[in-house]
């Protein structure tokens, strides 16, 4: 049954495995992830199963069941995988507990990657009697083939990968640790290719949003345009019918002016016949005014 891994990966220059020293660790990890990991390590938890001077295999009894880790190094990162769901970050604890182990293997005990790039020697009471190298080699063909079949049928998709056989050193186990490779990277394109879609997906979603609400501002400013003009055209009316409207009070007035001013110059006149009209009365009456009585 395959395992499945939660994988991390941070930016590291070093180029061996055996390179990465705990106070790099404690600098990359939190101080509780590592001080679970110093745990694990004094506890004797940690099984170095297999390495190389890029990477390792290992297991960890955790506290809920024993959880595989891959470790290797990689286009100047640190991958990490580990099959437990602990939420730490970059990687879990498990994984600071396995590099703190080969650290202390590679120090303690003189274990050189690059000279011993092999599994770790089983108990001397596993190693007895011990199968002929012919056979042994016949049987690790013939697992590394039934083992490739089913390595090149998950790569296309048909199933899960499967767990790497157990080989001794030597190119079939290269084989092997290349072709684990390139299907964890394989997984990790298809993870951030997962993320990338679902950023797309919600982009285009944003995308979409954004249309509808532009062609909505769109209608609205149709609307307004439309009402603009309408109230334009209304102006321009407004504007026609209040010049009509001066014009003809202007007309008005100018007749009411004219008519007063004809009234006044006729009252005038009559003003001017009525006082010499008196005048003259005036003048008719004097003379019957100056004769005496006598001559009456």
């Amino acid at each position: 049954m395959s395992v499945v891994y939660m994988y991390n990966k941070i930016p590291c220059t070093a180029q061996r495995i055996d390179q990465i020293y705990p106070y790099t660790l404690q600098s990359a990890v939190t101080a509780p992830t590592f001080k679970l990991g110093l745990q694990y390590l004094s506890h004797h938890r940690v099984k170095i199963l297999e390495f190389d001077e890029l990477g390792l295999a290992s297991e960890v009894e955790g506290e809920s069941g024993r959880y595989q880790q891959r470790i290797y190094l990689d286009h100047n990162s640190l991958f990490t995988r580990c099959s437990c769901t602990s939420p730490e970050r970059p990687f879990c604890r498990h994984c600071v507990a396995v590099l703190l182990e080969f650290h202390r293997l590679t120090t303690v005990q003189g274990l050189d990657p690059l000279k011993e790039p092999a599994r770790l020697a089983k108990p001397l009471s596993e190693e007895e009697n011990p199968p002929s190298s012919v056979s042994t080699q016949l049987r690790e063909i013939t697992l590394f083939m039934d083992w490739l079949k089913l390595a090149v049928k998950a790569l296309q998709g048909e199933q899960a990968f499967p767990e790497k056989p157990a080989l001794g050193p030597g190119e079939l186990r290269v084989w092997a640790q290349s072709l684990q490779r390139l299907q964890e990277r394989w997984q990790q394109s298809e993870a951030e290719r997962a993320i990338l879609d679902a950023d797309l997906a919600a982009r285009m979603k944003q995308l979409d949003a954004a249309l509808l609400e532009t062609h909505e501002l769109h209608a609205v400013c149709e609307g307004l345009q439309q009402e603009l003009a309408r109230n334009r055209d209304l102006l321009a009316r407004t504007a026609q019918e209040r010049d009509q409207l001066g014009e003809r009070l202007k007309a008005t007035v100018d007749e009411l002016i004219l008519r007063h001013r004809l009234e006044l110059e006729g009252l005038a006149t009559s003003r001017q016949e009525i006082s010499a009209a008196l005048e003259a009365l005036r003048h008719v009456e004097a003379p019957h005014l100056t004769q005496s009585p006598n001559e009456s």
